[in-house]
């Protein structure tokens, strides 16, 4: 005997004639319009469930909504037959289902009575996965979780329109995640107005249908305009379940939530050990997406071959270029006649599992060394420095451990190096270290020596590879950043040694940072530079690496 009703894990656009039957929950219901004008009437927008859990957006469109309009309310339970099946293809997506449903003129809605299908449906995403997140993800999330910091109300106007926000902190119980969560308008008026209506110890919030978001390279959430729906202490079991745990965890005396500063950036202590993702160098080379981690190494050289500063503009800090007697800014689209001399540092850092290239700017750089750029340039200058090398102040950086929060940005997938990374945050407080490798469970590994020949060859080639780079900030040309062999490319190249360039060639992929004037260009000039590839990578890779360099000079 065929079923009833059809469940919505089995809805697909198949068959053009089947007639869709299912038995739902609306648990939710907004309306949205496209039109500016008035004679449209919003659409109605539907997220249904059924009683497997299965989540399903459907739509009423504005020639129909006069039909239905009166028939449908939230949190009812409806026979729903006869609907089309779109592909789910909205902006912002409250259903993670392939398909959407359209109502028709022929659709019919029965209101019917079933206690089995849950009241709101939650499908709670870990903040694990949250702040893991590495793409632009338009899915719409459910997150669970207890206050701890709040900050004030924040009033603005945009496009002549006062617009208003409060942004508050989110913890999990389990793994002491903390998530940012921003609530506009209406949703920031209503958690406001519950605080003062209702003091409590602690607030344990869900916030459902939110979007996920990227502020300054934080990963949090937000309400929507029209789909979140926003619970606070509510005596719903998911909150109540929640309230228990949370007694019995080592916060069982209640969490008193602090205020949240609306400017401050984030502690240390936050940033790495609470809110950052943490990926060893290894897994960042593997990242395919424009992502924000915490890493953690050792930096084993300043890379003299690039600029350890650069010329940039005043307004925006971006790289300038010489023309003529001026500096011209690209992004200003100006002239100027001075420029501001900033940090642009490129690190080699290694840990246990790989090394890569880091760029440290302006802001950090500065922070550690204690000195502005210009200070040091123009010192350096003045002792009659080489402009060809760095100033010894820079070499401070070598053999220290850090912390690092990393912004890995992709530039071209079929690149044998295709990615930048750069340093947003750096930290060298041995406590906050300590406790770093202590959560990671990170130990100490001692580097591999066993490439000394190659090292003194590289060291003895120093001059020639500098003959072959532009290094200078003030020498006014941009940096060429070798890549292949001279007579090699990456079609005929054996894939071997592709394979270890794609490891460990960052320092020369052209790390033309989101700042730096300098662009990937060129081509690798000399054997020495392909030997310092292999002094980073493996013994049996260093052997492949030797023997392409023996063929090359026969």
């Amino acid at each position: 005997m065929a079923s009833r009703y059809d469940l919505i894990r089995n809805v697909n656009g198949g068959s053009e004639h089947k007639i869709w039957r299912i038995k739902v929950r609306v648990i939710r219901l907004w309306r949205s319009s496209y039109f500016k004008d008035n004679n449209n009437k919003p659409m109605i927008e539907l997220v249904v469930l059924d009683e497997q859990g299965g989540r399903i957006q459907c739509t009423v469109k504005s020639i129909h909504v006069y039909l239905f309009e009166n028939s449908i309310n939230e949190g009812n339970v409806y026979m729903l037959e006869n609907l089309s099946v779109a592909l789910n293809s909205g902006k912002y997506k409250p259903t993670m289902h392939e398909f959407r449903m359209f109502f028709k003129r022929e659709t019919r809605v029965t209101l019917v009575e079933d206690s089995f299908i849950p009241l709101y449906g939650f499908s709670f995403v870990p903040f694990v996965e949250i702040l893991n997140e590495t793409k632009d993800d338009r899915r719409l999330v459910d997150v669970l979780g207890v206050v701890t910091r709040k900050g004030n109300l924040i009033e603005f106007k945009k496009e002549g329109k006062l617009c208003n926000y409060v942004v508050i902190e989110l913890e999990n119980i389990e793994g002491g995640l903390k998530l940012r969560c921003t609530l506009w308008e209406d949703y920031a008026f209503m958690f406001l107005k519950h605080l003062e209506d209702h003091p409590s110890k602690s607030y344990v919030v869900v916030l459902q249908f939110a979007k996920m978001t990227n502020f300054k390279g934080s990963v949090g959430v937000s309400n929507t305009t029209y789909n979140s729906k926003l619970f606070i202490n509510a005596n719903i079991p998911e909150i109540e379940d929640f309230q228990m745990r949370l007694k019995s965890s080592d916060s069982q005396q209640g969490i008193q939530f602090s205020q949240l500063s609306d400017h401050a950036s984030l502690t240390l202590e936050e940033e790495f050990l609470e809110r950052g993702v943490y990926k060893s160098i290894a897994d960042l080379k593997e990242v395919t997406q424009n992502s924000v981690f915490v890493t953690i190494g050792t930096v084993k050289d300043i890379e003299s071959e690039y600029n350890w500063c650069y010329r940039a503009c005043k307004k925006c800090s971006l790289g300038l270029k010489l023309d003529g007697s001026m500096f011209y800014c690209k992004k200003c689209v100006t002239h100027y006649s001075t420029f501001v001399t900033r940090y642009s540092i490129q690190l080699r850092v290694v840990d246990e599992t790989d090394s890569a290239s880091f760029i440290l700017f302006d802001k950090e750089a500065s922070n550690f060394l204690k000195i502005p750029a210009y200070e040091l340039r123009t010192s350096y200058i003045a002792k009659g420095g080489d402009k060809n090398r760095h100033p010894e102040e820079i070499d401070s950086f070598k053999d220290k451990k850090f912390l690092f929060k990393v912004q890995v940005k992709i530039q071209d997938m079929e690149s044998i190096v295709p990615y930048v990374i750069s340093i947003s945050r750096l930290c060298f407080e041995d406590n906050i270290i300590a406790s770093f490798e202590k959560k990671y469970q990170i130990e100490e590994v001692a580097l591999i020596q066993d490439n000394s020949e190659l090292l003194s060859q590289f060291t003895e080639s120093s001059d020639l590879l500098k003959d072959n780079l532009s290094v200078s900030c003030d020498n006014g040309v941009d940096t060429p950043s070798p890549l292949l062999p001279t007579g090699k490319t990456a079609s005929n190249m054996d894939s071997s040694v592709i394979k270890v360039l794609d490891v460990d060639l960052a320092e020369y992929c052209g790390n033309a940072s989101f700042d730096t004037p300098s662009k990937c260009k060129g081509e690798m000039h000399s054997e020495q530079t392909i030997v310092r590839v292999a002094v980073h990578g493996d013994e049996q890779s260093a052997k492949k690496l030797r023997k392409v360099i023996k063929e090359e000079k026969n």
